[in-house]
């Protein structure tokens, strides 16, 4: 038995239209997740720790010889962590320091 095309049609936009309001929640940060910028490098790693991820540092420019609280946060992504395995990846940009 075939479909008619109207009813064949529908199903696809409903389809896709479910597909597009839920892949938001998909992405969205864990609760208590840091805002990019709002603190310095050593506090976001500190949040992060205290909520139990693993956190890796990512240095955009070379790695800094500076204190890690004199770098700010660029990004934060915490995509890919699941079940007991808690990873962040901390994106960061430390000024060099003048010898």
């Amino acid at each position: 038995m075939m479909m008619k095309p109207r009813l064949l049609i529908a199903a696809c936009v409903s389809a896709v239209g479910a597909a597009v309001v839920l892949t938001p929640l998909a992405l969205a940060d864990p609760v208590g997740i840091p805002e990019a910028g709002s603190e310095s490098a050593a506090a976001t790693v500190s949040d992060l720790d205290d909520l139990g991820y693993d956190v890796q540092l990512q240095y955009e420019n070379g790695v800094p010889d500076v204190p890690l609280s004199q770098c700010t946060v660029t990004d934060i992504n915490t995509v890919g962590s699941s079940g007991s395995d808690l990873l962040a990846y901390v994106t960061i940009n430390c000024a060099s320091n003048p010898s």
